[in-house]
């Protein structure tokens, strides 16, 4: 009778997390984003440990659950978690997770804007008729340019209703991340 009652609970507990990713990005999610990106990223940027640990992983895998293993292998998790509360969230993997969404409908609405203009295939295109560039680097640069597409891709997996929640917000979202680059 145990076992069933444990089995219950825990799949009502595997239930109720799938109903809460569910849930579409709201306006006040994306504004306390926003609000704490400056703060965390000049936080990120003050610990060598996450730089050094940063430099290791390949620029093909980005997710939530790699951010945390770097803020856990630079023993840093404790102390990002007190900052990423004092930004109103629950936990870094909520921070985290919340970063990715934002990210992954920014860069859907990216790929969705360069293929509606031809952008990408025009790029290829100039690289393949130019004459100024050897066979070899023009099959280095295609190569270079399919990898990250396919990466982009495999980044624009994001919900209709996360695209449509982010696009009031998007030149703001823009400024925050290009200013975290400038840094």
């Amino acid at each position: 009778m145990l076992l069933f009652k444990t089995l219950i609970v825990t799949l009502g507990l595997i239930f109720s997390s799938f109903a809460q990713a569910e849930q579409p990005l709201t306006k006040q999610t994306i504004e306390q984003w926003l609000n704490s990106i400056d703060q965390i990223q000049s936080w990120a940027e003050s610990n060598e440990a996450l730089l050094e640990d940063s430099a290791e992983i390949p620029d093909d895998v980005f997710s939530a659950e790699i951010m945390i293993n770097q803020l856990k292998a630079a023993n840093l998790y404790d102390e990002a978690e007190d900052i990423i509360q004092e930004n109103g969230f629950d936990s870094p993997e909520q921070w985290a997770d919340i970063q990715m969404r934002i990210m992954k409908a920014m860069i859907s609405l990216e790929i969705e804007k360069e293929k509606l203009s031809g952008e990408i295939q025009a790029q290829l295109e100039q690289i393949r008729n130019n004459p100024h560039i050897s066979d070899e680097q023009k099959q280095m640069t295609l190569n270079m340019m399919e990898s990250s597409m396919k990466m982009m891709e495999s980044m624009s997996n994001a919900s209709p209703a996360d695209k449509a929640a982010i696009k009031p917000y998007l030149q703001q979202i823009q400024q925050k991340l290009n200013d975290d680059e400038d840094m």
